[in-house]
C-alpha cells in the first residue's frame, strides 16, 4: 500500500514545470538519467544555477550536449530534476514515521525535514545563492508554486498538527503549518560555520532534535 507522502511526493512531481523523476529503474534511459542528475547536482552545487552551463554538464557526464535535451527540455528542468531526486531521498524516512504514534510523528517529522535542510546540498547551495533563488522563482508559474505548497501544507495539517491539537481552527493549523515551513527554510541558511566553531558543543544532530523538540511541545501546548 503506498503511503500517503509518497502519493503526496508522486502528484506534487508530477506538476508540469517543477522538474521530472527519472524513468523506470528497468528503462533503457535510466541509467544516462541518473548519471545527468549526479553529475548536474555536482555542477550546480559549484556553479549555481544561473552560471551552471549544459555543455559543461555533458562533457563532465561523458554525453553529448543533445543528448541531455532528449532527457530534459532546458536547464530548469535538469535542475528541478536534480533537487527531486535529493528530497526523494527523505521519502524512506518519512514513510517510517507515517507509522508511528500520532503523538511522535509530529516530532520525528521536523527532526527529520531540518536535517535535510542543513544536509541537502543542492537545496543548501540554491537557499545561500539568493540571485540564484530569485531567478529559479521567476521561471516558475507562480500558480504551480502556490498548488504545491497547498498540497504540502494540508499534509502537514491532516497528518501531524490535528491529531495533537485539538483548540485550534483551520487558519490556525494553516499558520503553524507555515510557520514550520519557513522555520525548514532558515535553517538552509544557516552557514556551516555556525557548527564548526571551536570549542562549540552544539552538535547538528543537537541543535536539530532541541529545535524539534521545543516547536512539537509549542503546537502540543497550543
Amino acid at each position: 500500500m503506498t503511503s500517503a507522502i509518497a502519493e503526496l511526493f508522486d502528484k506534487i512531481t508530477a506538476e508540469p514545470g517543477l522538474g521530472r523523476s527519472l524513468d523506470h529503474e528497468g528503462s533503457a534511459n535510466y541509467a544516462v538519467q541518473k548519471t545527468l542528475i549526479k553529475v548536474a547536482t555536482d555542477h550546480f552545487v559549484r556553479f549555481g544555477y544561473r552560471r551552471a552551463n549544459i555543455a559543461e554538464i555533458a562533457l563532465a557526464a561523458g554525453i553529448g550536449k543533445g543528448t541531455i535535451y532528449l532527457h530534459f527540455e532546458n536547464k530548469r528542468e535538469l535542475f528541478l530534476s536534480c533537487l527531486i531526486a535529493e528530497e526523494r531521498e527523505l521519502l524512506p524516512q518519512l514513510e517510517i514515521i507515517e507509522n508511528f504514534p500520532e503523538e511522535e510523528r509530529l516530532r520525528a517529522f521536523l527532526e527529520v525535514t531540518f536535517s535535510f535542510a542543513l544536509t541537502a546540498s543542492l537545496t543548501r547551495a540554491l537557499l545561500s545563492r539568493r540571485q540564484d533563488f530569485a531567478a529559479l522563482i521567476e521561471e516558475i508559474d507562480a500558480t504551480i508554486l502556490k498548488n504545491q505548497d497547498e498540497k504540502f501544507t494540508e499534509y502537514v495539517i491532516n497528518k501531524l498538527i490535528s491529531p495533537v491539537t485539538h483548540n485550534l481552527d483551520t487558519d490556525d493549523k494553516k499558520t503553524i503549518a507555515n510557520v514550520v515551513n519557513l522555520v525548514t527554510l532558515a535553517i538552509g541558511y544557516l552557514p556551516e560555520m555556525a557548527f564548526d566553531l571551536p570549542k562549540q558543543e552544539i552538535r547538528t544532530d543537537d541543535f536539530v532534535k532541541t529545535l524539534a523538540m521545543i516547536i512539537d511541545q509549542g503546537i502540543k501546548n497550543t
